[in-house]
C-alpha cells in the first residue's frame, strides 16, 4: 500500500498535467495553483486548506473539469480519525460530488460521499459513535448559520467556508429546516455573490 506521501507525489503528478499552472492565464488562479501544487502534502493541514480554497476558486470560475480533477486526487487520501486534517478534504469531496452529479457523473458523485460517509459513518451508527446530536446540529444548518452571522459581507473566507458546509449537508439530502431545495437556493446565491465581489 502507499504511504501518504507518495500518494501526496501521484496527486502532484496528476494535478500538474490537469491544472496546468504555468498556462494558466487568471493571475489569482495561477498563484493558488502553483501554492497549492508545490507544497502540497496529505498530512499538512496547511496544504490541504491551499486545496480545499483552490477548489473554491476553480468554481467560482467555472472551471469544473479542474475542480473535478482535485476531487478525484483527493478520494486518495486515507482517513486516519483526525477529523480537524480531514475538513478540507471533506469540502473538496463534497463540492466534487455536487459539480460531479450537477454533470451527470453519477460513479463520482457517488465515489465522494461514500469518503465522506465512511469518515462520519451511516446515520443509523451515529449512536453508537456518541456523535447524533452533534450531527444532527450540524445537519440541521449551525454551522451555516454560524457563519452567516459572523462573516462581513464582503468577506470571501467566511462565505467561501459556507460553499463547502452547504454542499456538505447537500451529500446527506438535507435535513430538518434544511432541505435540498434550500441547501441548492443558498449554495447559488452564496456563488454568485462570491462570483460578484471577485467580479468574475
Amino acid at each position: 500500500m502507499s504511504s501518504l506521501s507518495e500518494l501526496a507525489d501521484q496527486a502532484r503528478l496528476a494535478l500538474s498535467a490537469a491544472l496546468a499552472p504555468d498556462d494558466e492565464p487568471q493571475r489569482d488562479l495561477k498563484r493558488m495553483k502553483t501554492m497549492a501544487l508545490k507544497r502540497l502534502s496529505f498530512t499538512r493541514l496547511e496544504a490541504l486548506r491551499r486545496l480545499d480554497e483552490l477548489t473554491t476558486r476553480l468554481h467560482l470560475h467555472r472551471r469544473e473539469g479542474e475542480l473535478l480533477a482535485v476531487g478525484r486526487e483527493l478520494l486518495a487520501y486515507r482517513f486516519d480519525g483526525n477529523f480537524t486534517r480531514y475538513g478540507p478534504v471533506e469540502n473538496v469531496l463534497a463540492l466534487t460530488a455536487r459539480t460531479a452529479t450537477a454533470l451527470d457523473d453519477s460513479a463520482l458523485a457517488e465515489a465522494c460521499r461514500s469518503h465522506v460517509v465512511a469518515a462520519y459513518g451511516r446515520p443509523d451508527e451515529w449512536d453508537a459513535r456518541g456523535w447524533r446530536d452533534a450531527m444532527e446540529n450540524r445537519l440541521g444548518g449551525w454551522q451555516v448559520e454560524w457563519q452567516e452571522g459572523n462573516r462581513p459581507a464582503d468577506d470571501l473566507g467566511y462565505t467561501s467556508a459556507q460553499l463547502g458546509e452547504l454542499a456538505f449537508l447537500g451529500l446527506w439530502g438535507g435535513h430538518g429546516r434544511w432541505p435540498l431545495e434550500r441547501i441548492d437556493r443558498e449554495f447559488d446565491a452564496k456563488t454568485a455573490h462570491l462570483r460578484a465581489l471577485l467580479k468574475l
